[in-house]
């Protein structure tokens, strides 16, 4: 494909979408030569011969699909070379046999030569996820996290204040389950995994399992998951957007799978 300074966006956005869709091609079609990419876990490449040999054997990642893309031009300074920054969500297809979301920032990098503009660095990135300084949420929970979390919450639609009955150390207390994580089943009492904090309280898993959302789904007899969390699964073992993970019974691996992408997806819905 031939790319343009004046759609350089549009383009970008475009070789970056068939990348996701594992269509390779648009990308190699506009690499110079001497083109550089730095990509997620320290991967370092140099050349564009370099570049397609990676994908010799074929993607590793499953179809993703781009929510919110955001590409934006920087100005360089000079004629001959063009800037573009893009951040967007990433989510795998339906197709998908695992659950993943994350948020990404690029840099792609453009020089001018005689057959027209290439790609000579690119550079893709997670969100910056450390806390430092006096920021007001616990270490334990990233930036990533929290602001996922919040654009879940939002896109709930939860337009109620109901909160959940719970006892600890022998008085009532009430709690959002939308900011419930999981469930832990221990004995007769149960550990609330929130968003910033843990709490035991003195109600058994049976009676939680009846007042929970439909967003929760339970893994097995110790584990009740909120679904809005989730952010990958596998043989045997889900994951979630904090990076926890919570054990899958071999023999439900593909049941599990299935009911939580449903639930999932009817949310979008």
């Amino acid at each position: 494909m031939e790319v343009k300074k004046e759609t350089i966006c549009e383009d970008t956005l475009y070789i970056v979408r068939e990348y996701y869709h594992l269509n390779t091609e648009p990308l190699f079609s506009v690499l110079a030569d001497d083109c550089v990419w730095l990509s997620i876990g320290n991967l370092l490449v140099s050349g564009a011969e370099a570049i397609r040999a990676q994908f010799k054997n074929g993607f590793i990642m499953p179809p993703l699909e781009m929510e919110e893309p955001d590409f934006r031009q920087i100005e360089t300074g000079s004629e001959g070379q063009l800037m573009v920054l893009g951040e967007y969500m990433l989510h795998v297809s339906e197709q998908a046999e695992i659950i993943y979301a994350g948020k990404q920032r690029a840099t792609f990098c453009y020089r001018q030569e005689k057959d027209g503009y290439r790609l000579y660095h690119m550079h893709v990135s997670n969100e910056y996820n450390e806390l430092v300084g006096d920021e007001i949420f616990p270490v334990q929970i990233s930036r990533q996290t929290y602001q996922y979390v919040q654009h879940l919450l939002r896109e709930s639609g939860r337009s109620n204040n109901w909160r959940l009955e719970i006892r600890e150390n022998g008085s009532a207390g009430f709690v959002d389950p939308g900011l419930i994580m999981y469930i832990q089943a221990v004995e007769r009492e149960c550990i609330l995994h929130l968003v910033n904090e843990a709490r035991q309280v003195q109600n058994p898993a049976k009676e939680l399992e009846h007042k929970l959302p439909l967003c929760f789904y339970r893994l097995h007899r110790s584990y009740f998951v909120n679904c809005n969390y989730v952010a990958k699964i596998e043989r045997y073992k889900l994951t979630l957007i904090t990076g926890e993970e919570l054990p899958i019974p071999k023999l439900r691996y593909l049941q599990i799978r299935d009911d939580i992408t449903k639930i999932i997806q009817n949310k979008r819905l």
